[in-house]
């Protein structure tokens, strides 16, 4: 995780777990924990924080860190693609998306885009446009329907209401299955 050009940063080991943490010193009121992609725990303390007070807070943390700690290990990580592939595999998203806007009997978008996104599979704007992630040839084809649906059901609500899912069910009733599929997967970080 980058820091901010006032921060600093040093890397520590916990007493009790001998947990590696990445410390970054900042403007903060607050000590918080996270997990970068990697699973690396990082801690964001405020400047003065002593060491003895961020070992006990990661340390009282250490069950949360362990559990999703596994839950990266678990993931797929997609291979980044450089900029030629994404362009190929664009063309190859826009093609499927057509063909399955042809059979689809509900509202169209005014455009698809397709696009190198880091942390979503789609997105809906407003006015009826729709993005694509240029990753979503790497999943399964059912995966790649649902995320369609999902960003086409955003035509209706602009939300995720209940009235929102309930369109998504018409057209994809295992959503909630496919939504889990999906969280199985790491996009990567831009280069």
């Amino acid at each position: 995780m980058p820091s901010s050009p006032k921060s600093t940063t040093r890397e520590y080991i916990t007493s009790v777990h001998r947990l590696p943490v990445l410390i970054t010193y900042g403007k903060r009121r607050r000590l918080k924990i996270a997990l970068d992609d990697d699973g690396r725990v990082c801690a964001f303390a405020p400047k003065y924080m002593s060491l003895k007070d961020i070992d006990k807070f990661v340390e009282s943390n250490h069950e949360w860190i362990i559990k999703h700690q596994a839950k990266l290990a678990d993931r797929i990580k997609l291979p980044y693609i450089d900029a030629v592939e994404q362009k190929r595999k664009a063309r190859i998203i826009k093609a499927r998306a057509s063909a399955f806007l042809a059979v689809y009997d509900g509202k169209k978008p005014v455009r698809i885009s397709v696009r190198n996104m880091t942390s979503r599979w789609g997105s809906c704007s407003a006015n009826g446009n729709i993005s694509l992630n240029v990753y979503l040839l790497d999943v399964e084809t059912e995966l790649f329907d649902y995320v369609l649906i999902h960003e086409l059901s955003h035509l209706y609500q602009m939300n995720h209401s209940p009235a929102f899912w309930a369109q998504v069910s018409r057209y994809c009733p295992d959503y909630k299955k496919c939504r889990a599929a999906l969280r199985k997967y790491q996009i990567p970080k831009k280069l």
